[in-house]
């Protein structure tokens, strides 16, 4: 029943309601604690390469011959995994950066559903386009943005996630979904990088660090500037 109301909260969100039932489809949720990873290499067959991210946020990670770890990509709730053609993917896990669900589901029972229904379609065709956009923003980023601009990005990125729109707190407060080691792993730099480009961008009263999670815009037009590939002014202000 879960896996059922996990794919009928997608289906709330289309524009208006399907008339196909859910309680046929097959699912396994996967609950995971932060850290705990779901192997892509080996023991998955084909028939279970979808799922949906019901809460949390998952990353797909690998490990570069040297042990360095890489964050490739995030799927925060409600977002589709789709890894049936990238056979590359297989070389990594499927990793939960915060506490999360996992709704696992046949990919002929996906397909057979996108066929029937329209509207899913649609959603989920979305939902794919999304994610090439985000793909392609950030490998962009990865190759030609410096590390302060590759973080100025990134929290625009989270400020676009569901979480910070549906919060109570102010749209000028960024709340990072995960914590900034993987947020160093996924921009490509050591967690030290991040920590000296936050407090520079601090220094320059663009940004307010008011919690370790928590980040006010304080200069949104400069910031947007240095994350658009503007290198950020050196600091003439008294404190």
């Amino acid at each position: 029943m879960d896996d059922v109301r996990g794919l009928d909260r997608l289906r709330r969100r289309l524009p208006k309601p399907s008339p196909v039932p859910l309680t046929q489809q097959q699912g396994v949720s996967t609950f995971l604690t932060k850290g705990e990873t779901l192997d892509l290499e080996r023991g998955d067959t084909v028939d279970n390469d979808v799922g949906v991210v019901l809460a949390g946020t998952l990353a797909v990670e690998r490990r570069l011959s040297n042990g360095r770890r890489v964050l490739c990509a995030l799927y925060r709730q409600d977002d589709w995994v789709d890894l049936r053609r990238t056979e590359r993917i297989r070389q990594g896990m499927l990793t939960a950066l915060t506490p999360a669900k996992f709704l696992r589901l046949g990919d002929c029972d996906v397909e057979r559903l996108a066929a029937r229904d329209g509207y899913f379609a649609c959603e989920m065709l979305d939902q794919l386009r999304e994610q090439f956009a985000r793909a392609r923003d950030h490998t962009s980023d990865l190759v030609n943005k410096t590390p302060i601009e590759r973080l100025a990005s990134i929290l625009f990125e989270f400020r676009r996630w569901p979480e910070n729109k549906r919060g109570t707190h102010a749209a000028d407060v960024v709340l990072l979904p995960i914590s900034r080691s993987d947020i160093a792993d996924y921009i490509g730099l050591q967690p030290e990088t991040v920590s000296r480009a936050l407090a520079r961008l601090e220094q320059d009263r663009m940004i307010d660090v008011k919690q370790i999670n928590e980040i006010r815009l304080t200069d949104i037009p400069s910031l947007r500037r240095i994350a658009n590939g503007g290198r950020p002014r050196k600091s003439n202000r008294r404190p």
